[in-house]
């Protein structure tokens, strides 16, 4: 079970952090610490923090602790008890209502305050989706030299340049022609494209933690008071490019719908891979993982100079799919087994 221990939430009124009441948890940024999986008492912990780009409430109504299975940290933890480092496994929990560069800056002072424990070996950020947006912007706020040297980052289906899904005013539109192409009653059509939006809105934060990865102009005017349109237009400024090339190591992982995803996600049962594959045709001309375009998740190759790790046969819920949290996994456990003086941040 994994257990919070740290609320802060996001007030917009007054535009800093605060103590949240209970009411507020299931919004609130937090971090839910699982069990230390100790394989040899000689050694450092390896902290393993998965970001998966969700909020409490996505995973649990007690506010206070978090199952194993939620975003497969089960897996995870069974994984990394037959290594031979020491880990420790947390799970991220980002604000809904914050600036997205709030909650960066947030997460790197607690990345600051485990990089100075003498007993952290390494810290690994394994970040899913927006929080790969999200920690591209974090090392820029690291206030210790040694959080340079102990981070491990691994971005996977990076929206670099945003994605249409988080893009109301973009994506509305391409729903509406979508239904009406496929109802002529016009009636009808219009009531399937409301609930549709209803389905929509429901998923969504409405807020910072969704519309700020946005593709710039995608979100209504309406909403401008909860969206940063500058988040992804700065992405790759100079001061996170350069913070960015000061970790241990970075590595940019691919996510990419091909013709084995959707048959595979039908015989796993896995329904939210199958809805990215639906998604991925009727939305994204099939070069998606359902959610983010390839070539946006491509984009920091040539910024930064690297090639990307393409995962095999993968849509976007990259968590959901126990052959590719293994391929992830080992790319980690590989970086934090390596010697030091073997490690290089270009590494392919």
């Amino acid at each position: 079970m994994g257990i919070i221990t740290d609320f802060n939430k996001w007030d917009l009124e007054k535009g800093q952090w605060i103590a949240p009441n209970p009411s507020q948890y299931g919004r609130s940024f937090a971090f839910a610490n699982y069990e230390n999986i100790i394989n040899d008492p000689s050694k450092n912990i390896n902290y393993i923090i998965i970001s998966a780009g969700t909020r409490v409430e996505d995973h649990t109504k007690k506010f206070q602790e978090i199952k194993e299975n939620k975003v497969r940290i089960d897996y995870v933890l069974d994984y990394l008890k037959h290594k031979k480092e020491n880990y420790c496994v947390m799970l991220y929990l980002m604000d809904a209502d914050a600036p997205i560069i709030e909650d960066a800056k947030l997460f790197a002072e607690y990345i600051d305050g485990l990089s100075i424990l003498p007993t952290t070996n390494s810290i690994n950020l394994i970040n899913l989706s927006k929080c790969s947006a999200m920690n591209f912007y974090v090392p820029r706020f690291f206030q210790n030299e040694i959080s340079f040297k102990k981070t491990n980052m691994y971005n996977i289906a990076s929206p670099y340049a945003g994605t249409k899904m988080a893009s109301p005013a973009i994506f509305y539109p391409e729903v509406e022609k979508l239904v009406h192409g496929k109802i002529n009653n016009n009636l009808l059509a219009n009531f399937v494209y409301n609930n549709l939006i209803k389905i929509y809105e429901s998923v969504s934060s409405n807020s910072h933690m969704d519309y700020d990865i946005a593709i710039p102009g995608g979100v209504f005017d309406e909403k401008k008071d909860v969206y940063d349109e500058n988040f992804i237009k700065n992405i790759f400024s100079e001061e996170n490019i350069t913070s960015i090339k000061q970790l241990n190591t970075f590595k940019n992982l691919i996510t990419g719908i091909d013709g084995n995803t959707l048959d595979e996600a039908i015989k796993t049962k896995n329904f939210t891979g199958i809805g990215l594959c639906l998604l991925d045709k009727a939305f994204f001309q099939e070069k998606s993982d359902g959610m983010v375009y390839v070539f946006n998740q491509r984009k920091v190759e040539p910024i930064l100079g690297i090639e990307s790790i393409r995962l095999k046969s993968t849509h976007h819920a990259v968590n959901t799919i126990t052959r590719s949290m293994a391929e992830i996994l080992g790319i980690v456990c590989d970086t934090i087994d390596e010697d030091d003086e073997k490690k290089v941040f270009y590494k392919k």
